[in-house]
């Protein structure tokens, strides 16, 4: 039995399909530091250099799970809410499936604050929500906000990422982001300087990833 199937057997859950085929295909892997880094920067993993995100360690998410479920919690979560943790920001916050609104097959990504009481709905379920963060790629294009890795230029580490992502995304998907990260740099109105303006961005996510719910906040706290 496997780290993920201890923690559905533990917890009463089933992840979706796809992130046990990520576990299979190693990237949900983690490390620490520069080294870390630097040995999977032609090979990157799930979102590994994506703006304000960063994989929890898969041994530290029972103790996640089991504090957003312990009713003394300060931040007294509603047990209404099923949230499984997956990911963080870089301030605390975590993305994480949520099981309560679970629809067939589809689990949506929805982002816990750490210290506000409303959350996210990000994606219907993780294929939508991995396609939303690649194509935001495209967007943050500025040093320090997302893609980018030391010793590697901007272009390269966004193709690096789509091809090792190109195995969880449809063909019209990576079309679109083989489009935008092969255009340049640009400023462009209301939008910071990117290779895709905030319209367009809205534009895409809307027709791609578009449900009810989509960027919805709502309360999680008692």
């Amino acid at each position: 039995m496997n780290i993920l199937e201890q923690i559905e057997q533990r917890f009463g859950f089933k992840y979706p399909e796809l992130y046990h085929t990520l576990f299979k295909d190693e990237m949900l892997a983690t490390g620490i530091g520069q080294a870390w880094s630097d040995s999977r920067k032609d090979n990157p993993t799930l979102l590994m250099d994506a703006y304000d995100f960063e994989l929890k360690a898969l041994e530290d998410i029972p103790a996640e799970i089991e504090e957003m479920r312990d009713p003394e919690n300060w931040r007294e979560f509603d047990p209404k809410f099923k949230f499984v943790p997956f990911a963080m920001t870089f301030g605390g916050c975590s993305y994480a499936f949520q099981f309560d609104r679970q629809n067939g097959d589809d689990v949506p990504i929805t982002l816990v604050p750490h210290d506000f009481d409303k959350a996210t709905t990000l994606a219907k379920n993780l294929q939508d929500f991995i396609f939303r963060m690649l194509l935001e790629g495209g967007y943050f294009t500025a040093e320090g906000y997302g893609f980018w890795q030391e010793g590697v230029d901007l272009k390269t580490n966004l193709f690096n990422h789509l091809q090792t992502h190109k195995a969880y995304l449809t063909q019209s998907r990576i079309s679109i982001l083989e489009d935008v990260y092969s255009r340049e740099v640009k400023k462009h109105p209301n939008s910071e300087p990117g290779l895709i303006s905030l319209n367009e961005l809205e534009e895409i996510l809307q027709r791609e990833i578009g449900f009810e719910g989509l960027d919805e906040e709502f309360e999680f706290t008692l």
